[in-house]
């Protein structure tokens, strides 16, 4: 069930579908210097329309209550590789961002505004693929016997392949080109469904083998493309 668990979660926080909320944040005034310096209108501008919007966005898969279930599954798991607990501070960072981005607009006026969307923005997403990495990857640490091994390696192939889109994406939607962003979510969207069938198949090997911790598992990685 655990393997379950986190395979939800992941999907949750790996695939975001958003929608209007019909709240509306007061109007922004962004303009002026951080410090010493003078923040673009460009700048201003991405931010505040293309990360924020005017408009509080609902994610109807949100990522609050998949790193919810991703923590029950790691804390289930743990006693199976104890280097699950690595990922539980970044399981936490991403929720919290998760709020915490969504809630920027009500919190925090002046061109600090755009720094504090900019952070949260983009530390939400380098905590939330450092939090997938380490729980696909010591998920893959406990499930690592033999007859299991080539199903481990097609989902953390497949894994990646989201993380590529996911970084694109960020970006895409920074910059505002979100008809080219709609191509990387449909490729998203398969990459993700065929890591986790691969996820949720490795369920029955839990604990039927010595934990693999990820700097080996990396390690033999390499050796197997030699």
């Amino acid at each position: 069930m655990a393997v379950i668990f986190i395979a939800i979660g992941m999907l949750l926080t790996g695939i975001d579908i958003h929608g209007q909320f019909g709240i509306l944040y007061p109007a922004f005034h962004v303009e002026g210097a951080v410090g010493k310096f003078e923040l673009s209108e460009s700048i201003r501008l991405y931010t505040t329309e293309n990360i924020l919007g005017h408009e509080v966005r609902v994610d109807y898969l949100p990522d609050f209550i998949g790193c919810l279930l991703i923590l029950i599954g790691v804390c289930m798991l743990v006693k199976y590789n104890r280097q699950f607990l690595f990922s539980i501070p970044f399981i936490l960072a991403t929720a919290v961002l998760s709020v915490l981005l969504r809630v920027s607009g009500f919190i925090e006026q002046g061109p600090e505004l755009v720094i504090w969307i900019l952070s949260c923005y983009f530390l939400q997403i380098a905590c939330e693929l450092i939090m997938e990495y380490l729980v696909i990857y010591c998920t893959a640490g406990a499930t690592d016997a033999l007859v299991n091994q080539a199903t481990n390696t097609r989902m953390l192939f497949g894994w990646w392949i989201t993380v590529l889109c996911r970084v694109y994406m960020a970006f895409l939607t920074f910059v505002g080109h979100f008809g080219v962003k709609r191509w990387y979510q449909v490729v998203l969207g398969l990459a993700t469904l065929f890591f986790l069938y691969h996820l949720i198949t490795t369920k029955k090997y839990v604990g039927l083998s010595k934990p693999l911790k990820i700097g080996e598992r990396r390690e033999r990685a390499k050796k197997e493309k030699l």
